[in-house]
């Protein structure tokens, strides 16, 4: 606004002002700020002797009251004397003349002074052109344009705020004042305009970020969904080629080749697991005949006859481990063998309480079993699941404590729950539950390989079902077995 000011009121106060200047100056504002400067803005101008020479419609009357501006204070010092001036400003290089580069005056004044023409003034020739102040001359000779003096000052008056300039020359003073409304309203309209574009920038810039950073991400997504759907039973799927960039083609490539050495290393010990528990049947069948056997032909009661029946019931413990690892295996291999058959769940539970009482006949047993729950499974791998889950819950029920049998139908889904009195299973095991030979009981107190649970699970989902460990609840264990239920029941 002060800018603005002062380009119209130096443009006014340089060259000659004719009569009518201020009125043609009046109407120059109103071709340039069209009908708004009226009242946007005023202009007074008054003479030596603060007369008023001119004053447009809407100059307030408190322009009139306010003081000329004072004139810079200028410092004068005294004049040096010839000697003073010539050794000190001119002969700056102390060789006793003066030459054009050093001469600070006018051109044309040192060459009129230097009257031999060697290019150079003396002691005598400077004598004549005096000591004149530096910066009197302009190098070209035009002599400085006289100043005027300004000032700058905001003031409230009934007809609004006031930006008023003043400007003073020795003839006249000009008040050149703008109305602060249209000042503040510009403010205003920037301010708004700011305060909705800044947050729409933003949010243009971050969509177009989000959008941008997704077009870059998506070659890597789809590794990462690809690689997500790999499991140990799928291994045969491979990482696509997305994209041109270099370094995500060398990505994918490195992921498939070490997949291709995963799923070879893998199948390698699938196939091991399976064919050493294949190969161990047969020996161990055989081993189990000739101790029957040794048991019938020895003297009953004798030492012989109990070291046998002790032998063939480590056998028994062993050839099971080796049914259990090659179930497992085919299980890996994702062919496990399923003949599914109607199967009546509660008479499978119903059968494994008879065989828990027997077990731990000094469990308390209780039972809450849904008739009528029918699903599609192969009976004798859900027998063994089952058999599994309660042989785990008597090993590890606490003495004389109890054992619950839960079953029900839910969103057709069969829900089996077992649930057995036990100290919590610590935090650090619950992951490792279901692997493969993990034991709760560090010190193996008790008997069982470690594969029962986890084989149970894989019947489970080979079913189309789950086996969970349920939260710790009323001081009891529980675990849930998940299975569909027949089609139409």
């Amino acid at each position: 606004m002060d800018r603005e000011i002062r380009t119209f009121a130096e443009s006014s106060l340089h060259g000659a002002r004719p009569p009518e200047h201020w009125q043609d100056f009046d109407k120059s504002l109103n071709f340039i700020y069209g009908d708004t400067s009226a009242t946007r803005m005023a202009l007074l101008v008054l003479g030596m002797d603060d007369g008023i020479q001119f004053k447009s419609k809407n100059a307030p009357k408190e322009l009139a009251t306010l003081p000329r501006p004072k004139p810079p204070e200028q410092r004068m010092e005294p004049r040096p004397g010839i000697d003073e001036h010539f050794n000190t400003r001119l002969d700056r290089n102390q060789d006793g003349r003066v030459s054009f580069e050093e001469f600070d005056g006018p051109p044309h004044v040192f060459f009129e002074t230097d009257r031999n023409n060697d290019g150079y003034l003396d002691r005598d020739e400077a004598e004549e052109i005096g000591s004149p102040p530096r910066g009197r001359f302009r190098r070209n000779g035009a002599p400085e344009t006289p100043t005027f003096t300004q000032a700058f000052l905001t003031m409230e008056t009934d007809s609004g705020n006031w930006r008023v300039g003043t400007f003073s020359d020795p003839n006249l003073t000009v008040h050149v004042a703008m109305d602060m409304v249209e000042f503040y309203s510009d403010i205003n309209r920037f301010r708004t305009a700011f305060m909705i574009a800044v947050p729409l920038g933003l949010i243009l810039m971050g969509i177009a970020g989000w959008f941008m950073a997704g077009r870059a991400m998506q070659p890597v997504a789809a590794i990462a969904d690809t690689a997500e759907g790999i499991t140990a039973k799928d291994l045969g799927k491979r990482i696509p080629m997305v994209g041109n960039d270099i370094e995500l083609e060398r990505l994918v490539t490195v992921s498939n080749n070490m997949l291709d050495r995963l799923q070879k290393s893998y199948n390698q010990a699938v196939r091991f697991s399976a064919d050493a528990a294949h190969e161990l049947q047969t020996p161990l069948t055989i081993l189990q005949g000739e101790l029957d056997n040794a048991i019938q032909s020895s003297e009953d009661g004798s030492t012989e006859q109990q070291n046998y029946s002790m032998l063939l019931d480590e056998l028994r413990n062993l050839k099971a481990v080796v049914q259990k690892l090659l179930l497992l295996a085919h299980a890996d291999e994702g062919r496990l063998n399923i003949n599914p058959q109607s199967t009546d769940l509660g008479d499978l539970i119903e059968s494994a309480v008879e065989d828990i009482e027997i077990m731990a006949p000094g469990l308390e047993i209780e039972k809450s079993i849904e008739e009528g729950i029918i699903v599609s499974a192969d009976p004798a791998l859900l027998n063994q699941t089952i058999r599994n889950m309660i042989s785990n819950a008597a090993k590890y029920a606490t003495g004389n404590g109890r054992v619950v049998f839960g079953l029900k139908q839910d969103a057709g889904s069969a829900l089996f729950t077992l649930a057995n009195t036990a100290p919590p299973i610590p935090d650090e095991d619950q992951p490792l539950l279901f692997d493969r030979f993990h034991r709760v009981d560090k010190a193996r107190t008790t008997t069982g390989s470690g594969l029962g649970l986890s084989l149970a699970r894989e019947i489970a989902r080979a079913h189309g079902g789950d086996l969970v460990l349920a939260p710790y609840n009323d001081g009891m264990v529980s675990f849930t077995l998940t299975l569909p239920v027949h089609p139409g029941r």
